[in-house]
């Protein structure tokens, strides 16, 4: 049972800009007492970013071998692939939310969409009636390539 809402961020941008270096380094930056899960949407059917995050998680658990965790596991990462959680964010995006939250109890969520998505519905949904009670949205960051911020595409 959720006692108090999660704190839910969303990490989005476009490919390559760095959303899961951020993430990385903001799971390396957690508080102890806490349990965080992550949502990594991979657009092709092999995830990559997952891959790397749990390194980072793992990396993050053994940081300190004479700490005693508050939960067994502080961070998850979840992996939903082949497919847009902003085109999906239907069922199959509800159905990762709900099992990362349920298996995991966190006291944060991080979204991160692919790349190639606009996260307007993933917004819609996590602001709806059915999570109003479950997640607390707080600040989107959209990462930018400084380096390509006059292409017009962006």
């Amino acid at each position: 049972m959720i006692t108090k809402p999660i704190n839910t961020n969303i990490i989005t941008g476009f490919l390559g800009v760095g959303k899961t270096t951020l993430i990385s380094q903001l799971l390396a930056n957690k508080p102890k007492d806490e349990v965080w899960a992550v949502l990594v949407n991979e657009f092709g059917e092999i995830g990559i970013d997952g891959g790397l995050l749990n390194a980072t998680a793992a990396g993050n658990e053994n940081s300190d071998p004479d700490a005693t965790p508050a939960k067994p596991t502080s961070i998850v990462i979840k992996e939903v692939s082949g497919g847009c959680l902003c085109c999906v964010s239907g069922l199959p995006t509800q159905v990762a939310i709900n099992q990362l939250i349920q298996q995991t109890k966190p006291d944060r969520l991080l979204i991160e969409p692919t790349g190639l998505g606009h996260p307007a519905e993933i917004v819609k949904l996590l602001t709806s009636e059915y999570y109003q009670n479950v997640i607390t949205l707080q600040s989107s960051v959209c990462l930018v390539d400084a380096r390509k911020v006059s292409d017009p595409r962006y």
